[in-house]
């Protein structure tokens, strides 16, 4: 069965040819408090996001210093454990150190039975690692060459 000549397919009124409304959006802008409260809600989530953001920022950079630390004092040890091996004196090979991971590098050189041990401790930079006190640590160990 047919419905009748303009009435929806459900009967609900007419409908005219031409005569069809269109619905639009309406926008308000405005200081409604549902605006208001919508607004300060995204106020609120910024000032908690911002500080978490810093705090993964600061997290990552410590991360970033200390693989950089740790590689500065692994070619620091193996520079030192090469000039001991070769028959250097200790405050050279201690010297060579300190160039090689900077200042702030604590070398300690000791010979155990035919070989040569170096170590070395160094501060990673930067205030979270300072506050947790990370530190990056390396040692070498070589064979004394025949005849020293």
């Amino acid at each position: 069965m047919r419905p009748a000549a303009g009435l929806h397919r459900f009967g609900h009124g007419r409908v005219q040819p031409g005569r069809l409304r269109r619905l639009r959006p309406t926008l308000r802008c405005g200081s409604s408090a549902a605006s208001a409260e919508a607004r300060g809600a995204v106020t609120a989530e910024f000032a908690v996001g911002i500080p978490a953001v810093i705090v993964l920022l600061g997290v990552l950079l410590t991360v970033v210093a200390a693989g950089v630390t740790q590689l500065r004092a692994e070619e620091a040890v193996r520079a030192a454990a090469r000039e001991l091996a070769r028959g250097e004196p200790p405050d050279v090979v201690a010297a060579t150190a300190r160039r090689v991971a900077g200042d702030d590098a604590a070398p300690d050189v000791a010979a155990e039975g035919g070989s040569v041990v170096v170590r070395i401790r160094l501060p990673v930079p930067g205030p979270l690692a300072m506050a947790a006190g990370i530190v990056a640590e390396a040692r070498a160990a070589l064979p004394l060459e025949a005849g020293r």
